[in-house]
């Protein structure tokens, strides 16, 4: 005799599953990028404006670029692991866009006979990639988790937001130790960082988080 359909079967090995909080996820990256600036601080020191109390007013357009650009886009990106219909998330793109306006005014201003900066100018630029890099890869580790318990549907779309919001908020940490004040210099080098972190990502991430 054929047995009657129980639906009850069907919900007989569920297991309850933590949700998915969209706000404990962002504190991750967010707490650090703090962490990185703490480390950059301990071992290389700090500029000596901010150590006198007054900052560079390059120094506070760099660091509000780099920090809007890592958290829109890291904001952006973790919102990915739960697609919903309607979804779009263009802010990051106006961040981005504002961001380009270093390396845009850095060719002006090269082109224009600006000197690129002092001997020392090529030792801090790279230890502007290699703290940049280290940093963005601290707070990427996160979001790549956090994706790979989601569902993204984009992937190449969320290897370029993990690579620009690690190599925002990797850079906007050293720039708390960087002690040029130069656009060119500025333009140049972490533009670089960044792009070479989205390049990353990019080029990392997909695989990692494709299901």
């Amino acid at each position: 005799m054929k047995q009657p359909f129980d639906i009850s079967q069907l919900i007989d090995e569920l297991e309850p599953v933590r949700p998915m909080s969209l706000r404990r996820a962002f504190m991750l990256p967010v707490g650090l990028t703090i962490a990185a600036v703490a480390v950059i601080a301990a071992h290389a020191g700090i500029r000596t404006d901010l150590m006198a109390g007054a900052p560079h007013p390059m120094f506070l357009l760099r660091s509000g670029t780099l920090l809007l650009l890592g958290l829109v886009c890291a904001a952006t990106l973790l919102a990915m692991a739960n697609p919903g219909v309607g979804r779009q998330g263009h802010g990051w793109k106006t961040a981005l866009a504002a961001a380009v306006l270093f390396p845009l005014a850095a060719t002006i201003l090269a082109f224009a006979g600006q000197p690129f900066g002092s001997s020392g100018t090529m030792q801090s630029g790279i230890q502007c990639l290699t703290y940049s890099l280290v940093g963005g890869l601290a707070t990427a580790v996160p979001m790549v988790l956090w994706l790979r318990r989601g569902a993204p549907v984009a992937t190449d779309k969320a290897g370029w937001l993990t690579g620009l919001a690690a190599g925002g908020l990797g850079a906007f940490a050293y720039n708390f130790h960087c002690p040029f004040n130069s656009i060119v210099y500025t333009g140049f080098w972490y533009s670089l960082a960044v792009g070479l972190c989205a390049l990353l990502g990019r080029l990392i991430v997909p695989r990692l988080i494709r299901w």
